[in-house]
């Protein structure tokens, strides 16, 4: 098997196995040695961009101080319910701790929760800076369930 056409089949042309290969190119002659074949070209990595790094850093802090602030405003959210049952007032309680409890709890979640995936996204050299503002949309939005919570309990 030489790339040449047997005599006892004339007409029937016949190829060499290395000349099937993908990204290799059959040997001029028997001698040469066979090239390696092709591999793929190496990627850039990715750089991690400082703007990005510091702006999540300053905006996780943020977030941090949102989650605090929160809790704290949680509290006065509890002593909401203190005037139930003076003068006739009927309060749901359960519904009122609910509500107490969700705005106390969830800014802390959503704090771990973005601080997790922006940890995970900058060490894959990704931008990261939108989570921790998404997770200060959303601890707003779930201390905002809370507090209305507790105020149609009251």
């Amino acid at each position: 098997m030489n790339g040449s056409v047997p005599d006892e089949n004339a007409g029937v042309y016949t190829m060499p196995p290395e000349a099937y290969r993908v990204g290799t190119h059959p040997p001029t002659s028997p001698r040469d040695p066979v090239p390696a074949p092709a591999t793929r070209m190496p990627q850039a990595a990715r750089r991690r961009k400082a703007w990005d790094v510091a702006l999540s850093s300053v905006l996780l802090v943020l977030l941090a101080a949102a989650a605090t602030l929160g809790s704290a405003a949680a509290v006065f959210l509890a002593l909401a319910g203190a005037s139930c049952g003076r003068g006739g007032r009927v309060c749901e309680g359960a519904e009122r701790d609910a509500g107490v409890w969700t705005a106390l709890t969830t800014p802390w979640m959503v704090l771990v929760l973005c601080l997790a995936a922006t940890v995970a996204l900058l060490v894959a050299r990704r931008r990261g800076y939108w989570v921790p503002l998404l997770g200060l949309l959303v601890a707003a939005v779930l201390w905002g369930t809370g507090a209305v919570l507790v105020w149609a309990a009251i």
